[in-house]
């Protein structure tokens, strides 16, 4: 455990508590801060990865395209391709483009100001925790990014395929995506087997 005396910055009152040897002052920021992601429009939020994530979102599609222009060529139906495809591609851009979740709630810093209270080692025990990053209290179950460079709440890992975090916000889809992409490639391996097999019968 380590007590932590909260200072706002510029600020020399660090509350009605006595400091014990343990306790430091720590600086508060509130300005929000979005780290490595760029904001489109207010509702667009690309991670710092956001090549990979494009670079595979076109192979998912350019793929699925080769697979059902051959098929189509041999008299197939390519419906459920189609839909699938459109489906994991939906999915994939939900998780890709939305907010991950950020952690920029600035009240957080005015509610626990000047107040001693104790951290333990794990965030999921806290109901805040300080951030020596972003120099904010952040919510319970948030953590910070080292790619990202922001918390984010929630926080489950950093997937550089969709270009950011995975938290809160997105996990959802995250998860959504993952099924869609099983079928995906169900779908198309079982077709790749299927041309195998029909090759060696002729």
């Amino acid at each position: 455990m380590e007590h932590i005396i909260i200072k706002a910055e510029g600020t020399e009152n660090y509350g009605s508590m006595d400091m014990s040897p343990e306790c430091r002052p720590r600086p508060l920021s509130d300005r929000n801060s979005y780290g490595e992601y760029v904001i489109i429009a207010k509702t667009i939020f690309l991670g710092p990865h956001w090549p990979l994530f494009a670079a595979t979102l076109i192979g998912f599609n350019v793929f699925a395209y080769i697979m059902m222009r051959q098929q189509k060529a041999l008299g197939h139906d390519i419906t459920f391709g189609i839909i699938i495809t459109l489906a994991q591609s939906i999915l994939y851009l939900g998780v890709g483009l939305a907010n991950p979740g950020i952690a920029n709630d600035s009240q957080l810093n005015q509610k626990y100001l000047g107040q001693l209270y104790s951290l333990s080692n794990r965030p999921q025990q806290r109901n805040v925790w300080y951030c020596e990053k972003c120099q904010k209290i952040q919510p319970a179950r948030s953590d910070h990014c080292p790619f990202c460079r922001v918390c984010i709440t929630n926080y489950d890992h950093h997937c550089p395929w969709t270009g950011k975090c995975i938290g809160g916000e997105n996990l959802f889809h995250f998860w959504a995506f993952l099924i869609s992409t099983i079928i995906f490639f169900t779908y198309f391996v079982t077709i790749l087997l299927n041309q195998r097999e029909d090759a060696k019968n002729q």
